[in-house]
């Protein structure tokens, strides 16, 4: 930011660049100045750094979005690692420097890494694309940030997509039901019973809210689950059986991660009595305590000051 530029001259600049990547809102100068001061709406890098930081080492889904166009993408931050030129290792590969730490990449304020977006075909149109914002959802907001698309490029021969460095950022309050993101350790399965000629079958629960949730499936698993069917499942901790219930599955999909494409399956939750809801609340806030303690130890071990 220019420390010569007035108080309007900020205001300005920054109402033309949310007109920009949001075009579907119409902003006064009153209402960016509002939001300036208070932190809603942010255009220093410094600002903005937390949330890719907290997006890359918290391995968010992240939505993108296009041109400002209705259909929403997905894909995941991913590291630009410094590696050491003059050296290979056994496999042939050039290694990390030493003093690289994950994520380090981001301080530069240059660029942002994510791997390719789903579903494949917004690959293609985000090297036409003119604005893309980010979106990720916090514990009780969602952050979108406006940046450019660079190129596509390769970090140890994989295929990503190079961005601009954000140069706007917005919250958004109560942008969706809170949803909680169950760390691995956390160990929370669900068992699908199995219905027709399907088998029962166990896997690990993604996400939950108190009204749905998300779990991993393998690519040959799809055609198991029917859009709008509704299916009997139960969630297991640790090997002991926490609530059995009822719910329709809302979606199939599928997402890069760093291993691979993951294959997704959303349900929304049959509550049919007040003391089912209430356990499936214990549930969420039982998972939300165990992700803020995994961010947590993250920011202790990083020495960032990762957003929540």
């Amino acid at each position: 930011m220019n420390s010569e530029e007035s108080v309007d001259d900020i205001i300005l600049r920054t109402q033309k660049r949310l007109e920009f990547f949001f075009k579907d809102q119409v902003f006064s100068t009153e209402f960016v100045d509002e939001g300036l001061d208070s932190g809603d709406i942010f255009i220093k890098p410094s600002e903005i750094l937390p949330y890719l930081q907290t997006a890359l080492l918290d391995d968010k889904v992240i939505e993108v979005e296009m041109d400002g166009m209705t259909r929403v993408y997905f894909s995941r931050m991913y590291d630009d690692p410094v590696f050491v030129e003059d050296e290979e290792d056994e496999t042939g590969n050039h290694p990390v420097h030493p003093d690289y730490n994950p994520g380090d990449y981001l301080q530069n304020l240059s660029h942002v890494v994510t791997l390719p977006i789903e579903p494949g075909i917004g690959n293609l149109h985000i090297r036409h694309s003119k604005s893309i914002v980010l979106r990720q959802f916090m514990s009780s907001y969602a952050v979108e940030l406006g940046c450019f698309f660079q190129e596509m490029t390769t970090v140890k021969d994989l295929p990503v997509l190079r961005l601009s460095f954000p140069v706007i950022g917005r919250i958004i309050r109560g942008a969706r039901e809170f949803r909680a993101k169950v760390p691995v350790k956390h160990n929370l399965q669900i068992m699908i019973i199995g219905k027709r000629k399907q088998g029962t079958m166990t896997t690990r629960v993604v996400d939950i809210s108190a009204s749905g949730c998300s779990f991993s499936i393998k690519k040959e698993e799809q055609s198991l689950f029917v859009p709008e069917e509704t299916r009997t499942f139960e969630f297991i901790h640790e090997g002991m059986l926490i609530v059995r219930l009822t719910g329709k599955v809302r979606h199939v999909s599928k997402i890069r991660g760093k291993n691979g494409t993951e294959f997704i399956c959303g349900l929304q939750f049959d509550l049919a009595t007040r003391a089912i809801a209430a356990q499936v609340e214990g549930i969420v806030a039982t998972v939300q305590r165990a992700h803020l303690k995994e961010l947590s130890d993250l920011s202790e071990e990083s020495g960032l000051s990762l957003k929540t």
